[in-house]
């Protein structure tokens, strides 16, 4: 999923291709079909990575300044990622970040 971001980082969303993430790997883009079911998994595993990057706040934090941190932590990750945002209100299925 690393792999996945640094290409969407540096060349856009629509860089993440299978075929580009396995030159990226040094694999052929086939053997990425071991470990993922398709581009969806990816696009998915890639969605999740980032939401895990926002900071939570600490149990029993007050809830302004836990908001504002949650807030800014949130921004600068989308910052990180610009592609993350419109990618994030496609996805369909959550993954562990999110639960």
């Amino acid at each position: 999923m690393r792999a996945a971001i640094v290409l969407a980082d540096k060349s856009g969303i629509e860089s993440v291709t299978m075929r580009n993430l396995g030159q990226k790997l040094q694999v052929e883009a086939m053997s990425l079909y071991n470990h993922v079911a398709n581009k969806d998994d990816i696009l998915d595993g890639i969605v999740d990575v980032v939401f895990s990057e926002i900071s939570l706040p600490a149990d029993g934090a007050p809830w302004k300044s836990a908001m504002r941190k949650r807030a800014i932590s949130g921004h600068e990750a989308l910052l990180r990622h610009s592609w993350a945002p419109s990618l994030m209100q496609s996805r369909t299925r959550p993954g562990p970040a999110l639960s």
